[in-house]
């Protein structure tokens, strides 16, 4: 199991550099570059020279291969000077957001603990509807109950997340007024206080995509149960006198399982 963990992560790592340059080159190729955000009363001569002093007059491999060395090397050099208070990376160009004008990573680091925050909390609020509504449905497959969750995962399925976002926003933000429209992703959590306005802002976000995930999980939940329900080994079970609960909740629901892990895993 080791070896071929370890097989899979050296594997993934020329498939990593393929799409970062697919990525890249796509990028390239959109028209338009971030000199076209300057305003237009700047002279065109000036503007070249601060194209080449961006290096975007340069061959694309070069700029590519520049791009890979700051990012997989000197942020990694970089990290390591702000654990361990060495000098590594000093003097050395970071990747920089044209936009903030600050490095790419700071900006990453200083909001991945909220993302982590709200996609984790999102995803098990999702798993946790999702999975009982599918075994409800599949073992009362076209009852009510079951035409009203396939419609909830129609509509989870069909609608993206920045329209229900955008509706979740003007329901409960502007008319109600129960939850803040804006996310501070700099807020620290300190006190019983900040912690309550922590839960406040997440509410919204962990709904809209929670629907997704309740969506896509309770669909491949149903389909397994119902897969098991029509097993022998489930009529085995019934005939030997098992109760219902424990023929569903147990046999066919450990069965069941297997391939539903595996999409949650995924």
């Amino acid at each position: 199991m080791l070896n071929y963990t370890i097989r899979r992560l050296l594997l993934a790592i020329p498939t990593l550099l393929f799409i970062s340059l697919i990525i890249f080159l796509l990028l390239d190729l959109a028209p338009g570059d971030p000199m076209g955000q300057l305003p237009l009363t700047i002279p065109p001569e000036v503007k070249e020279r601060m194209r080449e002093a961006l290096g975007l007059g340069q061959p694309i491999h070069i700029r590519f291969s520049k791009w890979i060395f700051q990012f997989f090397v000197v942020e990694p050099m970089v990290w390591f000077d702000g654990t361990f208070g060495t000098a590594m990376a000093e003097g050395r160009q970071r990747v920089i957001s044209w936009q903030t004008r600050s490095p790419v990573m700071a900006i990453v680091a200083q909001r991945i603990p909220q993302t982590l925050w709200v996609v984790g909390m999102a995803y098990v609020v999702g798993v946790l509807i999702a999975l009982p509504i599918g075994i409800i449905s599949a073992y009362r497959q076209y009852s009510v109950f079951d035409q009203v969750g396939t419609f909830i995962s129609m509509v989870g399925y069909s609608v993206p997340p920045f329209f229900s976002g955008v509706v979740v926003i003007v329901l409960f933000s502007v008319h109600l007024g129960w939850f803040p429209s804006i996310y501070d992703t700099t807020l620290v959590v300190k006190d019983w206080d900040t912690f309550v306005v922590q839960m406040r802002q997440m509410v919204m976000p962990v709904m809209v995509l929670a629907l997704q995930t309740t969506a896509q999980i309770s669909r491949y939940m149903r389909a397994s149960m119902l897969d098991n329900l029509n097993q022998d080994y489930v009529r085995t079970a019934r005939a030997k006198g098992l109760t219902e609960s424990v023929v569903v909740m147990v046999h066919v629901l450990r069965n069941s399982m297997i391939p539903v892990v595996t999409v949650i895993a995924l």
